[in-house]
């Protein structure tokens, strides 16, 4: 199954700023999801959902420029030392996984549901962190699984969190994904934005899933980070739309502002 990722790609075709080597290049990459993962050419092909031979090409460069090394005993490939040289870039979002976490297990103690730290992907987002009640048995979707922008709350809170500029390229992207024409994806925006403005979070309401109701909302990790999303879920039958904005949307909202400030904190 060709990896996600290279859905992308096709969306860009027109567009001649789009270099379409460097995004193969970063495809190869994003399918080495630690330092211990091994993949060989034929892999990393059927991944990306590009001939073997590309893929060749693309690994040969990368173990040049250091990204990639080889293992010569089982001719596979593992990231490099150019790649871990980028990994103090990341240790920013370890330092705010921290600060979030428990915020995240009282939201999803109060709702009984699950509360997930939500980023954005490229044309989906993708589940950063869950915490999940003792009680909750149900909707398992795991860590690293990547979901809509359109029909989700925390995409729907993420486009709101943006400025103009970026707001369009994203909504663009995830149109694409998702199929949604202009109006549609415009008809969305302009709903999210009423909601923030009336409630300070973004709902879904079986958009995303039938039975699965959602509450979102965005904050800001600091200037080095894009933003970031809470969203407390869970089946309808569990969590009701009516517990999640009367009691947990509340306590939702402090708990971005305390997120802020503990975050606020530590850049001084």
């Amino acid at each position: 199954m060709p990896d996600p990722h290279t859905a992308d790609v096709p969306h860009h075709k027109e567009d001649r700023h789009f270099v379409t080597a460097l995004a193969r290049g970063l495809d190869v990459l994003a399918c080495f999801r630690s330092f211990e993962t091994r993949l060989g050419n034929a892999e990393l092909a059927q991944r990306c959902g590009l001939p073997k031979s590309t893929v060749s090409r693309l690994t040969h460069t990368l173990t040049e420029l250091g990204y990639l090394r080889m293992d010569p005993e089982q001719a596979k490939y593992q990231l490099g030392s150019s790649a871990l040289a980028l990994a103090p870039a990341a240790q920013r979002g370890v330092d705010v996984l921290s600060v979030v976490q428990p915020f995240m297990q009282e939201l999803a103690d109060l709702s009984q549901g699950v509360t997930s730290l939500i980023v954005r992907d490229r044309s989906q987002m993708l589940i950063y962190e869950n915490c999940q009640s003792e009680s909750y048995l149900t909707l398992r979707v795991a860590v690293g699984t990547r979901i809509s922008g359109l029909t989700t709350a925390a995409g729907r809170a993420y486009l709101e969190a943006l400025p103009p500029a970026e707001l369009r390229q994203a909504l663009s992207a995830f149109r694409s994904k998702d199929g949604v024409d202009a109006a549609a994806a415009e008809a969305i925006v302009e709903h999210s934005r009423a909601e923030v403005r009336r409630l300070g979070c973004t709902t879904s309401f079986g958009d995303w899933l039938p039975d699965i109701n959602s509450i979102a909302a965005a904050f800001r990790p600091g200037p080095a980070l894009p933003p970031m999303t809470l969203s407390c879920s869970g089946p309808t039958a569990i969590v009701p739309a009516g517990l999640l904005l009367e009691t947990v949307r509340p306590r939702l909202l402090e708990s971005i502002r305390g997120i802020e400030a503990a975050l606020g904190s530590r850049d001084h």
